[in-house]
């Protein structure tokens, strides 16, 4: 078993979608996903640095964890899979497709980026350009958590909030000098109510670097969060139609 994943990679299922979470969080922010979308099965990533990965230091760069993702997931790449992540989750996905295709291992049929902006413009959502020092994070751990209807133990919120500023800290160096070719299509998803990543400032520019849909979903910046059933018949259409292809 790979410590990449929260649980083992399924043997079976016609596909995978394996979900990266954004900053802060770790595999159990998918707590509420499913673990199969139609035949295909879902798999949550567990960097370092988090959860049952807590004594392990977090990535330094996107570079290193799409290598370490690769590495823990390689061998399980026997048929087709998707990666899906929202929000800050986009550049590490995007930098793990590149490397996967660099390295001519078996490449996603399909990248689901939601709650992002073309990633070549730059960085999106305002913790992206606030004073890291001025930034109440424990303040934004339990917003996170009231929008999804839980709470957390206050030790628990201190240690989620250093997660964060690691991750925060990562994503501010991060340039789109490694996106994956055109040949691996991007499912591009804006939310209706969403005010950290408007759905405006989604969309434009996508087109530039990428095979690149829009699709349009009603619900606020953690909806994803939440696997709404537009979601969920999403990825399953999308992936189902690889399949069949």
């Amino acid at each position: 078993m790979s410590r990449w994943t929260l649980q083992p990679v399924p043997a079976d299922g016609d596909y995978l979608v394996f979900g990266l979470p954004y900053a802060g969080t770790g595999a159990s922010s998918f707590s509420r996903w499913p673990r199969r979308f139609g035949g295909g099965r879902f798999c949550a990533v567990q960097p370092p640095g988090r959860e049952n990965r807590f004594g392990e230091d977090t990535v330094g760069s996107h570079q290193e964890f799409a290598e370490g993702l690769a590495a823990g997931i390689a061998d399980r790449l026997d048929r087709p899979y998707a990666l899906i992540g929202h929000c800050g989750a986009v550049p590490f996905l995007l930098q793990t497709a590149a490397h996967l295709e660099r390295q001519g291992l078996p490449v996603p049929q399909r990248l689901f980026a939601s709650g992002w902006g073309a990633p070549h413009k730059g960085l999106y959502g305002r913790l992206n350009f606030a004073d890291l020092a001025e930034v109440d994070l424990v303040a934004e751990i339990e917003e996170r958590c009231a929008a999804l209807g839980y709470q957390l133990h206050a030790e628990f919120v201190e240690i989620a909030a250093e997660t964060m500023l690691a991750d925060l800290r990562v994503q501010r160096g991060y340039r789109a000098e490694a996106l994956p070719s055109r040949d691996i299509p991007v499912s591009v998803i804006g939310w209706t109510e969403d005010r950290v990543v408007p759905q405006d400032a989604v969309w434009p520019g996508w087109e530039e670097c990428a095979d690149a849909t829009f699709h349009v979903l009603e619900g606020d910046h953690w909806e994803f969060l939440r696997c709404s059933e537009a979601l969920r018949d999403l990825v399953e259409h999308e992936m189902s139609a690889t399949v069949s292809a």
